[in-house]
């Protein structure tokens, strides 16, 4: 039986209706289930519809952005081109970058298609799976899972803050049992 949820991190009555999409992914991914509950509550707060642009992303990645939609099986989605904006927003949940979610074999007719919370977890929990594959631990993956790699001046991530935001929502919810 769960421990009760009393910290004022955890009460949110939203967080136990993904469980299902979480224990399948994240087991799937063997990525520990906790953390991406606590990588969902840092970026969306639980909320299958958030949708941010990310100013700065077109700018950095707009070439590498165009060849990779020219190189996907799927032709269809260079008509999002004309919508260059499509490009650089994270969608739902894990707030998945819609240029990673392509590179990590999300096939699409429409770009909202990530706002699907079991698609949008499938493709986080693939991130992070690849993300410590790559880094060999959890905390430069979820530093990297946020900023696209694990870059660090004077011995911290330059998203510190992030990734102890992670590992403090991760560490509440293994305390609770809460997944």
């Amino acid at each position: 039986m769960s421990k009760p949820a009393t910290t004022k991190i955890l009460k949110n009555p939203n967080t136990a209706i993904f469980d299902k999409e979480i224990i399948h992914w994240a087991d799937y991914y063997k990525v520990p289930r906790s953390l991406v509950k606590a990588v969902i509550k840092k970026e969306s707060n639980f909320n299958p519809w958030a949708i941010r642009v990310e100013r700065g992303f077109l700018k950095r990645y707009y070439r590498g952005i165009l060849n990779l939609v020219k190189s996907t099986v799927s032709k269809s989605d260079n008509r999002w081109l004309r919508y260059p904006d499509i490009f650089s927003c994270s969608y739902g949940l894990m707030q998945l970058m819609l240029p990673v979610a392509i590179e990590l074999g999300f096939n699409f007719e429409y770009p909202t298609e990530l706002l699907n919370p079991s698609t949008n977890i499938r493709y986080g929990c693939k991130k992070l799976y690849l993300l410590y594959e790559r880094y060999g631990n959890w905390e430069d993956a979820i530093s990297a899972y946020n900023q696209g790699n694990n870059r660090k001046l004077n011995g911290k991530y330059r998203n510190q803050h992030y990734v102890d935001s992670v590992l403090k929502f991760w560490k509440e919810y293994e305390k609770y049992g809460l997944i």
